[in-house]
């Protein structure tokens, strides 16, 4: 990342200069510009989404996409983050998907797909893989134990507050998460950063 200055520059006009043909205005950007990465409010709002989509299912799809349009409203490179979470979201409901339809995951509905409300909290976590989840980026190692762990402990949570059943016993499902997400975490991590390319320091 680079400074680019003209002639008779001021600090108005002064270009960041990212992954080389990506630009971001001193000058265009707003009040709330970029607070959607601080920490706590990426958190906060994950949380939100995640509790939203878990206890009231389909019936959160309109305020979790509220949620999902002011992260992106308010974030310093929209289109960038927008790239992100389209594909990271992609691949793990992709995964969720297969589990589903392997019998790991029961969803009370009529469809052996997962849920609408899975899609979304897909887009959820995606969107805190280069905020608030940045620490565990290039951390392969560190990013696949915390993986296996939280990921195994977070779908028992769902299941435990009926947003899903397991449809095998419960030992035998958690062992099962833990290696899927033993490589997931990481892979998302990665593609992550390679689709988003350096952050913007400000």
């Amino acid at each position: 990342m680079r400074a680019v200055w003209g002639p008779g520059s001021v600090t108005d006009d002064l270009t960041v200069v990212v992954n080389r043909n990506s630009y971001i205005t001193a000058g265009d950007q707003t009040l709330f510009s970029g607070i959607s990465e601080c920490f706590w409010i990426n958190l906060i709002g994950f949380q939100l989404i995640w509790w939203l989509s878990v206890l009231l299912g389909n019936s959160a799809v309109p305020v979790v996409l509220l949620l999902l349009v002011l992260h992106l409203t308010f974030h310093r490179q929209p289109l960038l983050e927008a790239r992100v979470l389209l594909v990271c979201a992609i691949l793990g409901f992709t995964v969720d998907a297969l589990l589903t339809l392997g019998g790991v995951f029961v969803f009370n509905q009529g469809s052996p797909l997962p849920p609408v409300w899975l899609v979304l909290l897909w887009l959820g976590f995606a969107a805190t893989l280069r905020q608030c989840l940045r620490f565990f980026s290039r951390r392969h190692l560190l990013s696949a134990v915390v993986g296996s762990v939280a990921g195994a402990l977070t779908y028992w949570a769902a299941i435990n507050l009926g947003a899903a059943d397991f449809g095998f016993a419960v030992v035998p499902s958690l062992m099962l998460l833990a290696v899927v997400w033993m490589g997931l975490f990481p892979a998302l991590m990665s593609l992550a950063d390679r689709l988003g390319g350096d952050r913007v320091q400000v």
